[in-house]
């Protein structure tokens, strides 16, 4: 009882800290609601729960992109299998410019390796506006887990086979193929424990359940301040601006292979077929959004670092990552039967 009231406390901190997700969430919830007219309404597709971590920055924008432009704009979460079912979703919209969908990297380069059957392309179904940021996960372990490094982990797992386990999201997604190619390339002996999203997930290493977890930097920040956690490297080019002392994997420099050259995304997506002037239009407005100064800033609480490309740039983004994470995905021979 007392390690699950601890576990609560500290949850509750993580939610006070990120009030983006807890009260202003709320209030977005609210003001995005308004009704108008259907033509002029703008609906954002979601792949995930209210008050995830895309969800909650999906408003930041949305909330902006209405006060902008003066038109009726409306989250609509369609959670479930990995931002899977928002996906197949957008692909069946009319291309008309009223719906597009704020999705994760999973959705372009994970999903169509990970799954045997896909309700869509995505290098034809989905037509990309513009990235909106990159975040960083992060290799997470229980505070009690006698390490400090990187390096001391791959020890200690070594020193300790079959009895070290990490967490990821759900399987198929970047956390777990961050542990599999971790454990790859170290030779680290990891059992993989798959979770139902990043609460679960956390609540499992907090409670000693799994040793290590591969998460998000916005999800481990709080609590690696409250030290209930230590980060022991973050995925990345260069090192998160607001954990400066954390260090990536890149320059570890212990041979890592692909995770130290690990990018991830969220971006826009507009139907496919969707008419150039559209989509032209939706990233002039996107941007416009993304480059104010009080949305960048909330972003960065979330430890989000916002990046704005044309729908071409973007397209070559996707095209490299689908390239590189499904040669991944093939060589690990992982497959979703659902």
């Amino acid at each position: 009882m007392r390690m699950w009231n601890g576990v609560k406390h500290c949850l509750a901190t993580l939610s006070a800290r990120r009030s983006m997700a807890g009260l202003g969430a709320a209030l977005a919830i609210t003001a995005l609601a308004t009704p108008a007219p259907a033509a002029e309404t703008l609906k954002v597709l979601v792949g995930f729960p209210a008050g995830s971590g895309l969800d909650v920055i999906t408003r930041i924008i949305a909330e902006r992109v209405q006060t902008d432009t003066g038109r009726a704009v409306i989250v609509d979460n369609r959670g479930g299998s990995g931002g899977r079912i928002a996906a197949e979703a957008l692909a069946r919209t009319e291309p008309n410019g009223n719906t597009i969908l704020a999705a994760p990297i999973v959705t372009t380069a994970f999903s169509p390796f990970v799954f045997k059957r896909l309700g869509f392309d995505p290098l034809k179904d989905l037509a990309p506006i513009t990235r909106l940021g990159t975040f960083k996960f992060a290799l997470a372990v229980n505070k009690d887990v006698p390490v400090e490094t990187v390096e001391q982990f791959i020890a200690y797992t070594r020193a300790n086979p079959g009895k070290v386990n990490y967490g990821s999201l759900s399987a198929g997604t970047p956390s777990h193929f961050l542990g599999a190619m971790f454990s790859r390339a170290t030779g680290a002996d990891m059992r993989h424990v798959a979770y139902r999203g990043s609460g679960p997930a956390t609540i499992a290493l907090l409670g000693g359940e799994v040793q290590a977890v591969f998460n998000t930097t916005a999800a481990m920040l709080p609590l690696y301040q409250d030290k209930q956690v230590k980060l022991l490297a973050v995925t990345g080019s260069e090192r998160a601006s607001a954990l400066p002392q954390v260090p990536t994997f890149g320059e570890l420099k212990l041979g890592l292979g692909d995770i130290e050259s690990a990018e991830l995304w969220y971006g826009f997506f507009a139907p496919g077929g969707t008419p150039d002037a559209v989509i032209r239009e939706h990233g002039a407005v996107l941007a416009k959004a993304l480059s104010d100064a009080d949305v960048r800033a909330r972003l960065k609480e979330l430890d989000i670092d916002v990046v704005i490309d044309t729908p071409e740039e973007f397209a070559k983004i996707i095209r490299a990552d689908y390239d590189r994470w499904g040669r991944i995905i093939r060589e690990s021979g992982f497959t979703l039967s659902e």
